[in-house]
């Protein structure tokens, strides 16, 4: 009882030490979930930084193809317009001065070189351009008609030249404005993808954070179940230790009853073939004792009969001899009856059987 008492206080105690060990491999299971979902979250918010950075990309290459539109728009219309401005400019300082033939300080052929530049800007025929500068080196009283004729149509030429200038750049302002409006839509699209990028950046860097500190747990709570499991051990070895002790227990005394058993059994079947043969010989005494008895009784009975046809004669010697062998079968009678009284109840064999039971 001692011994079984200690194996089931054994039994509990591995009973609590399983249950806290399955305790923590479920907090490990939970945890190894957690970090599969947390992987799962950190997973998608990487595609979604993927994407944003797709669009941001897609919305800077955007923006770089309007502002490459925009600046060949715009070089154009600037362009005109700094080819209007010096054309104006001209018309009003070098042209009108050698026209005028009011120089100043400056010398008709400085006047002319500053000029020259801007007439290769006007569409003139070959005379016409071969005839400027004679005429305009010339003073106007020194001019002749043909003269006076290429000033005027120089003078024309200048004139067209910036309407068409002046037409260029205003029929060219809308598209300016526009080609700067789609800039300023790239723009907006860039900050607006840069701003979803970062968003997402953002949301990365915090899904992976928590994704860590899943993992740091997850190294915490397998660091438990390792540091848990010598004292695991210890309890179960304790518990196999004492069971093996109640079974050896077992299995010696085990032996030894079944071998008291058989020494017991065999010392009951010789107890009951001896009470058994006894039980026989009773019963073969008896069956002796009741024969003998009733060859006395008929006996008797004759004797009976005989002394009271001769009560009054004379005993003779016969007679006489005869009485004292009668008392000594009364005398055999009894002992053979009491001998069947104790034959009639064998307690012997009841005893011998309860005692080999």
């Amino acid at each position: 009882a001692t011994m079984q008492a200690s194996l089931d206080a054994e039994n509990e105690k591995v009973a609590g030490s399983e249950a806290k060990k399955a305790e923590l491999e479920e907090i490990i299971r939970a945890t190894e979930a957690s970090l599969n979902e947390a992987q799962a979250v950190t997973s998608a918010h990487q595609t979604e930084l993927n994407t944003a950075c797709s669009a941001t990309q897609s919305a800077n290459a955007e923006l770089t193809k309007a502002k490459e539109v925009q600046k060949a728009g715009d070089d154009a219309q600037t362009a005109a317009q700094t080819d209007k401005a010096a054309l104006e400019a001209a018309v009003a300082g070098e042209f009108e001065k050698l026209k005028s033939g009011d120089v100043g300080d400056a010398t008709p052929e400085t006047l002319y070189q500053n000029l020259e530049p801007l007439l290769l800007k006007l569409d003139l025929d070959t005379s016409l351009r071969s005839a400027t500068k004679p005429a305009l080196l010339k003073a106007p009283a020194g001019r002749g008609l043909f003269d006076g004729k290429v000033v005027e149509e120089l003078e024309k030429s200048f004139v067209t030249n910036i309407e068409e200038l002046s037409s260029k750049i205003a029929d060219g302002q809308p598209a300016s404005e526009a080609r700067a409006a789609v800039v300023t839509q790239a723009e907006a699209k860039v900050i607006e993808a840069e701003s979803v990028q970062k968003t997402a950046a953002d949301v990365l860097a915090a899904s992976r954070a928590a994704q860590k500190e899943v993992q740091a747990t997850l190294k915490a709570v397998k660091a438990n179940l390792t540091a848990y499991k010598p004292e695991y051990k210890k309890a179960t070895e304790a518990r196999d230790q004492q069971q093996e002790q109640v079974q050896t227990f077992m299995d010696v005394n085990a032996a030894s009853f079944n071998a008291l058993a058989a020494k017991v059994s065999a010392r009951k079947k010789k107890a009951m073939a001896a009470a058994a043969a006894a039980a026989r010989a009773g019963a073969a005494a008896k069956v002796a004792a009741d024969a003998e008895t009733a060859d006395k009784a008929e006996w008797a009975t004759e004797v009976g009969v005989e002394a009271v046809a001769t009560e009054a004669a004379p005993v003779d010697s016969a007679d006489k001899e005869a009485a004292p062998n009668s008392s000594a079968e009364v005398a055999i009678e009894m002992s053979v009856e009491e001998v069947s009284k104790v034959v009639e109840t064998p307690a012997s064999f009841d005893t011998a059987a309860n005692l080999g039971a």
